[in-house]
Order: structure tokens, then sequence, then C-alpha cells
């Protein structure tokens, strides 16, 4: 599973990043609906409904409900997930960003259809440790959510992020290698479609 995440910068701007996902085959698209204004916001969604990509909202519950768009990432100061599916109910795709006292319990509870760890300023072996921590503690619940790790800065870390035991991975433009982006994106979409065969 590879996702991308839509983060506007003065190279490519944010429909031209949605555009270049979806041409590049990428199938799940993030973005913080914050992060531009109502009409590019309204394209991006129009360009993934168009290319049957899931469209995941960062944060914002009700712009998730008013939106209605696929699903949320909620942290540790957002909304309360368990709440938030049974407000909605089976609707939304539901991720929640691991913490040292993640409770798989209450993420079953919530029916949480994935936990992301975060690689920004972690050492490897940092989020690899966090991995662990994460399926030790489903392995004891008797639980199991799939694990992103996002915040990839290498295509060259997913290999040990893998064997430890993650199931996917989330990027954003400053994971991409330039002039080419497009082509730096098709590479991890390809190591990652390989991953799942």
């Amino acid at each position: 599973m590879l996702q991308f995440t839509i983060i506007p910068n003065n190279i490519i701007g944010a429909k031209d990043q949605a555009e270049m996902a979806v041409n590049s085959g990428c199938q799940w698209i993030d973005i913080d609906p914050t992060d531009v204004d109502t009409d590019t916001l309204k394209q991006i969604i129009e360009i993934c409904k168009k290319a049957g990509v899931i469209l995941v909202y960062k944060h914002h519950d009700q712009l998730l409900q008013e939106h209605r768009v696929h699903g949320i990432e909620l942290s540790e100061n957002d909304c309360d997930p368990v709440k938030l599916r049974e407000s909605l109910g089976g609707h939304p795709i539901i991720g929640i960003i691991f913490t040292p006292d993640f409770d798989p319990i209450k993420a079953k509870r919530a029916d949480v259809d994935y936990i992301i760890i975060d690689s920004r300023n972690n050492s490897d072996l940092n989020v690899i440790d966090s991995i662990t921590q994460a399926r030790r503690a489903m392995t004891e619940t008797n639980t199991s959510f799939p694990i992103v790790i996002t915040g990839i800065e290498n295509i060259d870390k997913l290999q040990s992020f893998i064997i430890a035991g993650a199931s996917g991975f989330n990027i954003d433009f400053t994971s991409l290698k330039g002039p080419d982006y497009k082509a730096s994106l098709s590479t991890y979409i390809s190591f990652c479609n390989n991953i799942s065969k």
C-alpha cells in the first residue's frame, strides 16, 4: 500500500500533485483540507472521484462528514475514533497515529482500519522499535491492524520497515527526487506493488 500526501509547495501545486499521483497509478491520496483553498480542494475531490482513488483527510472530522470523502487520519488531539465510528457507522476509513499508550482494544472498538507510525525526526531503529511495540500490543490483545509508516525520506528505508512488520507507506513531495517527480513517485508505487504480490 502506498499513500501520497499532498503538501502545497512552490514547485508543484496541490492540484498538480493530485493529478501526478493519479496519473502515476497511486490509489490513495491524503490531504489536510485546510492546507488549500476551497476551489482547489473541490478540484482534488473531483480528480480522485473520477479516477476512483481513495481520498483521506488529515484531522477535521467535520469536513469529512460535510464532503463525504473516504476517510480520515486522527491524531491523539483529534476527535475520539470510537465516537466518530458510532456517529458515522462503517462509512469512513479511519487511521490513527501510533503513540506509546496505543490501546488496541479501543482501536478495535472503533473499527480502526490502520495505524500510522511517523518516521520524521526518528532514527530507523526508533521506527522499528515502534513497529515492534505496536505488533506486540496487538499480539497480546489478539488484534490486528495494518501499520503504515509516514514521513518516508528515502526509498532505501522501506525494506527494513517491511521486515519489521510495516504493511504500507505514506510519502509526500519531499520524498521524491526531482526533476522528474512523477518517475520518482512511480518507483515508490512499483516497489509497494511488488510487496503485495
